[in-house]
């Protein structure tokens, strides 16, 4: 799951540019270099439409880049990196929708590849689905066996003087 402090935290928004409304229930657009974060939750692209809601908080920010990606680490440090062409963050749910040429890597699970993948922030669930003839792609990371003994080290074969 999610690091849970993550929603304790100040928002952070990086732009070379931004155009909005920071009032209840206001929309600022963010472009150029834009850089989003909470904790350890990271979001970047070419431009942020970032929503609020009545109390002046992040509610909801929609994400375009070449590519847009996100990245956040669980309770237990490992971490989620995602990038697509649209990245569609409700802060209030905690979930990501990210479409167009979508992938979610997972070190130490797997990877996801897909036109749309819907991501769960808060419990590491993930659904997707892709159009047309392409398909769902997954990857998963083997178990590390107990006890396995580490790969041998190749023998050394110069000649020290």
């Amino acid at each position: 799951m999610a690091k849970k402090s993550d929603r304790n935290e100040q928002v952070h928004v990086d732009a070379k540019t931004f155009d909005g409304s920071q009032q209840p229930q206001g929309i600022v657009i963010y472009t150029n270099k834009v850089v989003i974060t909470q904790g350890t939750l990271k979001i970047t692209g070419d431009k942020a439409t970032v929503y609020l809601n009545d109390d002046n908080s992040v509610k909801r920010a929609v994400i375009d880049g070449k590519p847009a990606t996100v990245q956040q680490q669980d309770e237990v440090g490992n971490w989620m990196h995602g990038r697509a062409s649209n990245i569609d963050y409700d802060n209030e749910t905690s979930v990501a929708i990210l479409t167009g040429n979508a992938h979610v890597d997972q070190p130490n699970k797997g990877t996801s590849d897909g036109d749309k993948l819907t991501y769960n922030t808060e419990d590491s669930t993930m659904k997707g689905e892709s159009n047309g003839t392409s398909t769902i792609h997954m990857t998963f990371q083997p178990k590390t066996q107990p006890g396995a003994a580490p790969a041998a080290k190749p023998a050394d074969n110069t000649k020290k003087p």
